[in-house]
């Protein structure tokens, strides 16, 4: 709006009458090429009597000048917009009721033209208010720039402040549903066992309660049979005296008679402490089959924005698709490189990463403060010690790089960081045999530092058995 401003103020004073100070009224042109309002030509001419050109003396061919009428037409264009849209009204001097054409800079005053003839302005620095205007717009234009720039900054910073949040709000997003899918696996995997382990109880709780049911219907037919052996005689011993002697032997023979006897019921009860015995450990120790220990785990915040890891970020590989992650100090901009999420200041720590087939690639350790964003050389005296497998050839990160005479093409390659020592080795765990290794003082924390380069074979954190031991 101000730079607009600025235009419609230098129109004006390209279309104003050096004599009046206004936006010419029929514009005549005289042979030196310059243009006055008709009205106020005349006046100068009637004054001096000389017919010369007010601005640069030189005289006129002409006693009346041709109208410009192509400046004629642009001045009336321009009165009737701003008549248009209202401003058209001009202040006028308080003294002599003239329009405010001219501004005195000694006096920082509005003035008109009879202001200066009147003596109070007398060789002061006059000029057209307008351009007076121009001047002062332009100063505030300049002015304006710096904090133009500041809000522009500020603007770039909001942004980047919703941005991040957004992107936070994605990551406890991703992060809530990873975390809830693998409780849901650990759930699932405690439910099926203990309904495995439910099931197998109620099984053994079956299997004794059938026997024990046999049982009972063997006994319940023996009872049944001899109850009614004991009923008859019973009935038989109510009969007339006579009658009972006559049957007394077949009786005594019925009482007498042998029955097997019931075998001894023995159904074993449950063996509780086979269910209950170390069950803790027993599921533990099938939970070993569904979770793989990593070492250690690479940080997304450090990552390249062409970088993709696995949901267990254990792995890494370029993606020809970048993301449009923030650009928060911790990430790398330029090199392809992801540290790990763990930094280590004291002690050692080894761990094995899976190349494969990878014809290129850097793996190693970098300090903390390690520059992240740029372009900056990576070696030891930048923070960074690592070997690079180029076209299947291994060299070792230095400054210029060392070519390294080992000719195997190991799957797996282990490093190991003596952090009191200054060691850090690369080394053949299939052989067993060295790769290279540097030496030198550590003084903060060391990071592990994985660069799969532009191809999208991963590089991968190898895992490690877990193993229980029981205290005594």
């Amino acid at each position: 709006m101000a730079s607009e401003n600025i235009e419609t103020s230098r129109l004006e004073y390209e279309i104003s009458c050096s004599v009046c100070c206004g936006i010419f009224k029929n514009p005549v042109l005289l042979s030196c090429s310059h243009s006055f309002c008709k009205e106020c030509l005349q006046e100068v001419w009637n004054k001096s009597a000389k017919r010369e050109c007010p601005l640069c003396r030189r005289k006129s061919s002409k006693d009346l000048p041709p109208l410009n009428l192509a400046l004629k037409q642009v001045c009336e264009l321009i009165l009737k917009e701003k008549t248009r849209i209202g401003v058209t009204s001009e202040a006028l001097c308080s003294l002599h009721g003239e329009n405010l054409k001219l501004y005195c800079k000694q006096d920082d005053q509005a003035i008109c033209v009879d202001c200066i003839g009147s003596g109070q302005h007398q060789n002061h620095d006059v000029c057209r208010f307008i351009a007076v205007v121009q001047e002062r717009k332009e100063e505030l234009l300049t002015d304006l720039k710096p904090l133009k720039e500041k809000r522009d900054n500020l603007d770039k910073m909001k942004r980047s402040c919703d941005a991040t949040a957004a992107f936070i709000k994605k990551q406890a997003d991703k992060t809530e549903a990873d975390i809830k899918s693998e409780f849901e696996k650990l759930h699932k995997f405690l439910y099926e066992e203990e309904s495995a382990r439910v099931a197998s109880l109620r099984n053994k709780e079956q299997q004794k309660t059938q026997m024990l049911q046999d049982s009972v219907e063997t006994i319940s037919s023996k009872l049944a049979s001899l109850s009614a052996v004991i009923d008859s005689i019973e009935r038989e011993m109510e009969i007339q005296d006579m009658e009972f002697l006559q049957n007394f032997k077949a009786i005594k023979r019925r009482v007498q008679c042998k029955l097997q006897e019931p075998d001894t019921i023995s159904v074993p009860l449950i063996d509780v402490s086979k269910h209950l015995s170390a069950l803790k450990y027993s599921i533990w120790e099938k939970m070993l089959g569904i979770i793989h220990h990593s070492p250690l785990t690479l940080d997304p915040l450090s990552a390249h924005p062409q970088l993709a890891f696995s949901d267990e970020l254990t792995s890494v590989r370029y993606s020809f698709r970048g993301k449009n992650l923030p650009d928060n100090p911790e990430r790398f901009d330029l090199y392809v490189f992801v540290l790990g999420s763990e930094g280590y200041s004291g002690g050692v720590h080894s761990w094995e990463i899976e190349v494969g087939n990878k014809p290129n690639c850097r793996i190693g350790v970098a300090r903390q403060s390690v520059q992240r964003k740029g372009n900056f050389p990576v070696c030891p005296k930048a923070g960074f010690y690592t070997i690079i497998l180029r076209k299947h050839e291994f060299r070792a990160g230095t400054w210029p790089e060392t070519r390294l005479e080992y000719d195997r093409k190991p799957r797996r390659i282990r490093i190991q960081l003596d952090y009191t020592k200054g060691e850090v080795t690369f080394s053949d765990p299939s052989e067993g045999t060295l790769i290279y290794a540097f030496k030198d003082t550590f003084t903060e924390k060391m990071f592990p530092l994985f660069g799969p380069s532009k191809d999208s074979t991963p590089l991968r954190i190898c895992s490690r058995k877990v193993l229980i031991q029981l205290e005594p």
